[in-house]
């Protein structure tokens, strides 16, 4: 259950459920299907499967939810075929041209009529709470399912303030010193991945994929004024990532030691290898965030 993508959250006061109570909020809103009529439904549900009845996994008091989300896949192509073909019978019929209201009109119906007949397609989203560092991690790095997330959350206990992840240091510039410089903070290492984007109206963009970085070729873009805006990083020979501009962590990959790890504790069912994992995944990133945050915040540190 590794989680790829970290779309980091920072919590603006103390959460204010325990694992147990947040069970019982988020049970109010499970998951259901969509019905004939709906385009949409978001719910949550167990995050170890279906096998269990919990809606909060929690170990070492950080707490794990998940949320599915399922739509009807209605392409808009299929709704313009039969749109066209619907208006162009009127038109012949009553010998004139139907107006764009008309129109907009005839395509809800269309859209109506065809939305049972939809495919349905269904996505889980995890993320995880870290009460006492005051984190809320969701696996995925678009904004649009982050935000789908907390919105549910949001509804299910009434109230969520949180907001992106504060620094006192710019990461693009943080980033940019560090690949200039080829000096990083401890336990960091550079991998072989970067992108560099000039600044003003028309940005031109330089990408370094499996490329050494510490090159004349990159240098020589870093010279031109072009700043960072995603870095691959390595921490503690432990864990590999992408690092963007916002502070967000893409491709985020747990090294070989996690899986011998796992195999070391024999789990002997898919919920407990999932609850070591687990385990495993919010320690490690949160030594990580940790470190992460005193970069880019060192006068707290």
């Amino acid at each position: 259950m590794w989680f790829k993508n970290l779309y980091l959250y920072k919590l603006q006061q103390a959460f204010p459920l325990t694992a147990e109570a947040l069970h019982e909020q988020l049970a109010a809103r499970s998951f259901i299907p969509c019905l004939k009529d709906q385009r949409e439904s978001s719910g949550w549900v167990p995050p170890l499967g279906k096998q269990s009845e919990s809606f909060v996994h929690a170990a070492n008091a950080y707490i794990w939810i998940s949320m599915a989300h399922q739509e009807r896949m209605l392409p808009s192509s299929v709704v313009k075929e039969e749109l066209d073909e619907r208006v162009s019978e009127l038109q012949e019929k009553e010998n004139r041209k139907l107006s764009s209201r008309e129109k907009k009109d005839m395509r809800e119906q269309i859209e109506f009529e065809l939305l049972p007949q939809a495919f349905t397609r269904t996505r889980q989203l995890d993320a995880w709470i870290d009460p006492h560092e005051l984190w809320l991690v969701v696996n995925t790095s678009s904004s649009t399912q982050a935000e789908r997330l907390t919105a549910l959350l949001r509804k299910s206990i009434d109230s969520l303030p949180i907001a992106a992840p504060e620094t006192s240091n710019s990461p693009t510039f943080l980033m940019t010193h560090w690949l200039t410089e080829g000096v990083l903070p401890p336990k960091f290492e550079l991998g072989e991945e970067c992108e560099l984007r000039s600044q003003g109206d028309e940005q031109s963009v330089a990408v370094f994929k499996k490329h050494e970085l510490l090159t004349e070729e990159v240098k020589s873009n870093l010279a031109t004024g072009k700043l960072v805006s995603k870095l691959m990083l390595t921490w503690d020979n432990r864990l590999s990532f992408v690092l963007t501009e916002n502070l967000q962590i893409k491709r985020l990959k747990f090294l070989d030691v996690f899986d011998e790890q796992v195999n070391e504790q024999d789990p002997q069912s898919y919920a407990e290898r999932k609850d070591i994992e687990f385990t495993l995944m919010t320690g490690e990133v949160s030594r990580l965030l940790a470190d992460l945050m005193v970069c880019f915040n060192p006068a707290k540190a």
